[in-house]
This record gives structure tokens, C-alpha cells and sequence, in this order.
């Protein structure tokens, strides 16, 4: 179930709390501790979010897309979902209010997880020390977990952001726990890797305040029909022949014909950087790059067999 700020949940909860952008690895240890401890108490999990204000975050990149995030969280076992709008009045909440009537109130927590180095309330002055404090009040537990770490180094949402705007997805994909994905349509472009050998499907992506990932080519593999397809994957602005305002993501699958694709839509699921983008001095001469990208993405897949 959906739940909207100024709702009351009809059960007693175990609540994970967090904006979960990415539902990242540690994210996702924060909903498996919270599942287990609903498991035990006989309660609910539940996880209490967070949707950025359309106006005051546009220039915010997220990891994910709202509706993304949300599927993940399903996706990786909460079902009951809160979501507070992250407009002016709510961020004017003090903390002492926002954990009485929300946590206590609102969603009937019994129990509250969340990262060590969680704030809450007004100007964020709620801490883990304080959630203690009016916890103890409420007869509610507080269960703050230390963050995790990937290669010495801790996830967070901030790190893989900087990690995938570097165009270093093999680090942010291990951060993710899975396969950092552009979603949508396959729409018509100009032809041009066609006409010099290597047809190409444009996706038109549902970017909205989603992070790209550096301009360059990549090893991909499209999630269409249900199935996955390997591909080879530009992004950038084609400066060879347009060097376009927009960036554009050009997919060129390995064994599939692109031609009856417009239209469909596409999870494009990212899994290593060939190289940045270039502009090159000809066709003839991008051309023989392309066929070394194409040769760079066969051979990974030749050694990293999971990928079918």
C-alpha cells in the first residue's frame, strides 16, 4: 500500500526511514533489517520516504526516478510504503514534532531504522541521540546501522552519483548491487549509423533529474520483450557528425535488428566504459572505432558469462 503524508497506517509498523535515492546496497540492508525485525515482533515493515519538492529541487540529480525508486523498494520487500512531499511547510517541521506525530503517530512505528548518520526535522537538527531520546518516550526502538562499505569506501547515494557522472558504472554498479538503467521509448533519429553500417536505436530516456552517465561508449545490455539483449551503447553528442545540444543515447544491439523497435520501450542496463566519446575526421574513420567498440563488448561478454 501507498501511503500519503497526513494518512494514518492501520497497523503497528516497523519503520525504515530514508530517502533511498538509488536504494542502493546500503539501502537495501536497511530494509532487509527492518524486515527481519518485523518478522520477529510480528509487525509491518514499512519504509517512510521522501519526494523532492518540483520547485525548490530542480537542480538536483537523483539515481533514480521517483516511480524507479519506489519499484525498487518493492522490489527488494516492502510493500507498505509513506511518502512525505519535501515541501516548504513539512521542511519547517520541527524534529520533536516530525518524530511524535509521523513516527509515532502517523505510521504507528514500533520500531525505527535507519543510517547512523541520519538527521531529521527542522534544519536537520534531529539526530540519532535525540531519536533515542523521544524514543524512549514512545516505547519505540531505535536501531541506527553503521553504513556499509564497498572496497574500503562508503555507499552512499552522493558517491555513486560522482562515480556514474565519471562514467566508473563498474564501482557504482558494485555500490548499487545492481546494473545502473536508463528507462525509455525507442524513437526515430537521422539515420547516420545506418547509413555507414552500424544502425543504431534512439532511446528517448525518461532523464527528468535522473544523473547520466559520462559521455562516452559503453557495454550494455537492453531489456526488451522481457528479455535481455547485449548492445553497445553511445552517449554523448555525436560531435562527428552533429555535436547536438542534447545528449542523445544511440543503442547498437549485437544480433538484433533495430528496425521494428520504434516505439518500444527499453530498460538499458549499463555495465562497463569503452572509452569517452570522440569526434572523429571522418566516417570511414569512426567506423573502423565503432567496429573495435563492438569487438571490446563481444569480448566481455565472452568473459563475463552470467550476462546471457
Amino acid at each position: 500500500m501507498i501511503f500519503r503524508f497526513g494518512e494514518k497506517v492501520p497497523f503497528d509498523t516497523v519503520v525504515a526511514i530514508g530517502m533511498f535515492d538509488g536504494v542502493h546496497t546500503g539501502h537495501q540492508k536497511l530494509l532487509r533489517f527492518a524486515i527481519e525485525k518485523a518478522k520477529e515482533a510480528s509487525l509491518t515493515p514499512l519504509v517512510y520516504t521522501f519526494h523532492s519538492h518540483p520547485i525548490k529541487e530542480t537542480r538536483r540529480k537523483y539515481l533514480t526516478l521517483f516511480e524507479e525508486r519506489i519499484a525498487l523498494i518493492k522490489h527488494f520487500g516492502i510493500d507498505n510504503i509513506y511518502i512525505a512531499e519535501l515541501n516548504e511547510a513539512f521542511m519547517r517541521i520541527s524534529a520533536e514534532r516530525f518524530f511524535t506525530d509521523e513516527l509515532c503517530g502517523a505510521v504507528r512505528a514500533k520500531a525505527v531504522v535507519c543510517g547512523e548518520n541520519f538527521r531529521f526535522g527542522y534544519r536537520r537538527a534531529g539526530d540519532i541521540t535525540l531519536m533515542r531520546k523521544l524514543a524512549g518516550r514512545c516505547g519505540i526502538e531505535v536501531y541506527p546501522l553503521p553504513l556499509l562499505k564497498v572496497d574500503g569506501t562508503p555507499v552512499s547515494s552522493s558517491e555513486i552519483h560522482r562515480l556514474i557522472a565519471s562514467g566508473k558504472i563498474e564501482q557504482a554498479n558494485k555500490m548499487l548491487g545492481y546494473d545502473f538503467f536508463l528507462g525509455g521509448k525507442v524513437v526515430h533519429g537521422k539515420g547516420i549509423g545506418r547509413k555507414i553500417g552500424f544502425p543504431t536505436a534512439n532511446l528517448c530516456y525518461k532523464n527528468g533529474q535522473k544523473v547520466l552517465p559520462a559521455n562516452g561508449v559503453y557495454v550494455t545490455r537492453a531489456e526488451l520483450y522481457g528479455k535481455f539483449f547485449k548492445s553497445v551503447t553511445n552517449v554523448g553528442f555525436n560531435p562527428t557528425f552533429e555535436n547536438g545540444k542534447k545528449v542523445k543515447v544511440e543503442i547498437h544491439f549485437l544480433g538484433l535488428d533495430e528496425e521494428n523497435l520504434y516505439g518500444k520501450s527499453v530498460l538499458l542496463h549499463f555495465l562497463k566504459r569503452v572509452r569517452p566519446e570522440k569526434k572523429f575526421d571522418s566516417a570511414a574513420a569512426l567506423s573502423e572505432q565503432i567496429k573495435k567498440d563492438i569487438a571490446f563488448a563481444e569480448n566481455y561478454f565472452k568473459k563475463h558469462t552470467h550476462f546471457k
